[in-house]
């Protein structure tokens, strides 16, 4: 092997010793950049859920074909838009403590989604019970049980909550880098607005 060759070969080596660390910087610069946009997208989802769900909670109307039609339309797709958003997140990240922060925040609001469950069959059963499609005892027995497992699910959801918390405290770079997007409180680990079903009745339809 000639000279030429022998010098052409010694070139390479170093343009691939000193530019593949460089390229796989720059990779991973890109998906720490993706990391924080699609964050910050589902933050924005869940913020504006909590929006949406204080208006619910605080709203003059207690008929149930209201407060149906706003969590059927306005809350139910936000949550599933948010969980969207978290696993584009968790998808751009090879780092172990990063892929556990976006599993106890897709673990959360799925845990939130099965609270409004619980809400969206308290209702059901009083339109049902109104509508006098349920007798008094089942649409009761259809509000203890949404009740059962809303207390199951929101134990749980607390949990994840104190789970976070922990995870960031544990953390410290991974709780500067997430502070530092400014994201919704959820994202910290403090507990969002949940849809409430009180006092509500249905004066769109009579028995």
């Amino acid at each position: 092997m000639n000279n030429k060759v022998i010098g052409a070969l010694i070139v390479i080596a170093i343009i691939l010793i000193i530019g593949i660390p460089q390229y796989q910087s720059y990779q991973d610069q890109l998906l720490s950049e993706h990391f924080n946009e699609t964050l910050q997208n589902a933050s924005s989802i869940e913020s504006s859920i909590s929006t949406t769900t204080q208006q619910f909670n605080n709203q003059n109307s207690t008929d149930v074909d209201v407060l149906m039609n706003t969590i059927n339309n306005d809350i139910t797709p936000k949550y599933s838009e948010e969980l969207l958003r978290l696993n584009e997140t968790g998808a751009v990240t090879n780092n172990d403590t990063e892929k556990k922060y976006i599993d106890l925040q897709i673990k959360r609001v799925e845990l939130q989604s099965k609270n409004l469950n619980a809400t969206v069959t308290t209702l059901n059963a009083v339109s049902q019970y109104v509508k006098g499609e349920k007798t008094n005892e089942d649409a009761q027995n259809a509000i203890n049980r949404a009740n059962d497992d809303a207390t199951s699910s929101n134990n749980e959801l607390n949990q994840t909550y104190n789970d976070i918390k922990t995870l960031l405290a544990q953390n410290p770079d991974l709780n500067k880098k997430v502070h530092d997007l400014n994201l919704d409180p959820a994202f910290y680990g403090e507990p969002s607005t949940q849809a409430q079903a009180q006092n509500v009745n249905n004066t769109t339809t009579t028995r």
